[in-house]
């Protein structure tokens, strides 16, 4: 097979094993918050009203200290086993939702944190094995662009498993019916609804998990990326100190804000505005919205992949300035509708307050999932590209950093959100995306020299 076919495939196959293993994990960070919500009211001793924005809080907090030795790690389980065994702790995480309780819970959030940095790190090296510098911007793209299918297959998934609404003076004989109580102002979820959910979730994490173990691992010729050799690996602590000098490069420290605006941005769109879907009362009574959202989220960021896929092979360096530039204009173009039609506190607290202007509505959320689900696929592809060529020498550790801020980034906001509004995560956001347009062209600039100088 020509080694252009063969880089595809294996892009593909990289797509498709991250869109089962976040069919799952992104589809049910749309309704953790809720759901956890739910069970703290029929039982408050088995979890933490706020339980989905703190299990994701030690998610990210174990997440950011396993990134800095997951350069090691990925030494010495090369890019496949990496991404094997961080997928198989995302399907643990999901069946501890068979049976709530808290120790379990916040046990497999940690755990996840650790496959989280294994992951990342074994589908970047994997990427860059697998792609040369004529078609990383291609695989990239389409490798984004299929993974994010998963948006559309966790709809799928929670269409089939959501149970329909009933009248609520009719719930009193079993809350597992799980619609809006007489006296709750959102959605309630019943266990067997929940179970029914996360079970599906995992099976198809699983599937993620067979892929993996099954997919190619010889790279292209003149790949990004070598694979080392055995003898020629560095150890624990000789790997920490290639760790530490990437962290404090003048281009690392440059990238932060960016590195740092996909993590802010993600979580806004997969975990706070989702919730406020929830807990709007006017928007509550749709059982079937968060489906929906993820489905037409699914479809945007797919769209946008494919876009991206097809320009780039006749722009040059398309997926990198112009593309996170697009991304970020689309990104607030989104927010700006989530702050005129969203009650600022729906982020944590069920309630029907008034919007600054446009009344909730399921088309208005539909349409703001499009744009989130657009502008999600140009940021992160424009992260990618340019973590991938910025520092050739040490993507490793290039690729972990860009995790460590994120899952930083992540759990600081996670722990935040029960005490944040929807216009502070504006304001916030806002000013993130500014400042990483700035520090973006700047290392942009300066790649594209040193790379005319070769």
């Amino acid at each position: 097979m020509r080694d252009s076919l063969y880089g595809l495939l294996c892009a593909l196959l990289l797509g498709l094993g991250h869109m089962c293993m976040f069919t799952g994990y992104d589809t049910q960070s749309f309704i953790v918050e809720p759901v956890l919500h739910s069970v703290h009211d029929r039982q408050p001793g088995i979890i933490n009203a706020h339980g989905g924005y703190y299990g994701q809080a030690v998610c990210m907090v174990t997440y950011t200290f396993a990134n800095l030795a997951v350069p090691w790690a990925l030494g010495l389980l090369g890019s496949k086993l990496s991404l094997v065994f961080g997928s198989s702790l995302f399907t643990l995480y999901l069946l501890s939702f068979l049976y709530v309780h808290y120790i379990p819970y916040y046990l497999t959030a940690a755990l996840m944190g650790i496959g989280f940095s294994l992951y990342y790190a074994g589908s970047s090296c994997y990427l860059t094995e697998h792609s040369s510098r004529s078609t990383i911007e291609m695989h990239s793209a389409f490798s984004w662009a299929v993974a994010n299918m998963c948006m559309i297959v966790g709809g799928v998934v929670m269409l089939f498993t959501i149970q329909p609404s009933v009248d609520p003076l009719t719930l009193t004989s079993s809350i597992a019916m799980n619609k809006t109580m007489p006296d709750r102002d959102y959605r309630e979820f019943g266990d067997l609804e929940i179970r029914l959910m996360y079970g599906a979730f995992a099976v198809v994490s699983f599937i993620s998990n067979l892929i993996f173990a099954f997919i190619p691992s010889q790279t292209v010729e003149n790949s990004l990326a070598q694979i080392t050799k055995r003898e020629e690996r560095f150890g624990f602590c000789e790997q920490m100190k290639k760790m530490f000098t990437a962290l404090t490069d003048r281009r690392m420290i440059q990238m932060a804000p960016v590195f740092c605006f996909v993590s802010s941005s993600t979580c806004f769109w997969i975990y706070v505005y989702p919730t406020t879907l929830t807990f709007t009362k006017s928007l509550s009574t749709h059982v079937y919205l968060p489906a929906y959202y993820a489905i037409t989220l699914g479809f945007g960021d797919g769209l946008m992949g494919f876009t991206i896929m097809f320009i780039s092979k006749r722009i040059p360096n398309f997926a990198q300035m112009p593309t996170l530039i697009i991304g970020a204009l689309l990104h607030m173009t989104a927010l700006l509708l989530v702050l005129l039609s969203t009650p600022a506190w729906s982020t944590n607290t069920p309630n029907d307050d008034f919007t600054l202007w446009l009344e909730p509505s399921v088309e208005m959320s539909l349409l703001i999932a499009f744009i989130f689900g657009l502008a999600d696929n140009c940021i992160n592809t424009s992260r990618t590209v340019l973590s991938a060529l910025c520092m050739p020498d040490q993507r490793a550790q290039v690729f972990s950093i860009s995790k460590f801020y994120q899952s930083l980034t992540a759990g600081v906001l996670m722990f935040l959100t029960p005490w944040m509004s929807v216009p502070m995560y504006f304001v916030l956001l806002g000013a993130n995306c500014i400042t990483s347009l700035v520090m973006y062209r700047r290392v942009a600039s300066e790649t594209r020299k040193v790379e005319r100088k070769v």
